[in-house]
């Protein structure tokens, strides 16, 4: 029997494979979309000019982004006020940049509505 905490978990699961999907084609403008709404309206966020930099910068670094594994704790009606009360994930996803070198991702995700977003802003090498 699939609970609601099952599908949620293949939900995200499927949504962060397609973000770095998203990411290696440097779709900027929908990695961009992915991040957190609450996040994006606030004056201080990242922009999508800064975000597409950021972007370029870190893939030209490590190349393409292979995922190995994603672990991941959900948050379900559990209210939290870093996240505005929203169902929220926390996690790593494991994975292997160009050169076949391993490294992890620590991840925090958010649902708005059904949708899920990543909190991430930017990326660092």
């Amino acid at each position: 029997m699939t609970t609601k905490t099952d599908s949620q978990l293949v939900s995200l699961k499927r949504r962060i494979r397609q973000f770095y999907e998203l990411l290696n084609k440097q779709d900027h403008a929908s990695c961009h979309q992915m991040i957190d709404p609450r996040v994006r309206q606030k004056s201080s966020s990242v922009t999508l000019l800064q975000y597409e930099h950021s972007i370029r910068e870190f893939l030209a670094a490590v190349g393409e982004i292979d995922i190995e594994r994603i672990e991941l704790d959900l948050h379900i009606d559990e209210p939290n006020e870093l996240y505005e009360d929203r169902d929220f994930a926390t996690g790593q996803t494991w994975w292997t940049d160009g050169k076949g070198e391993q490294h992890l991702f620590s991840e925090r995700w958010v649902r708005e509505g059904r949708v899920w977003y990543t909190r991430n802003t930017g990326f660092i090498k």
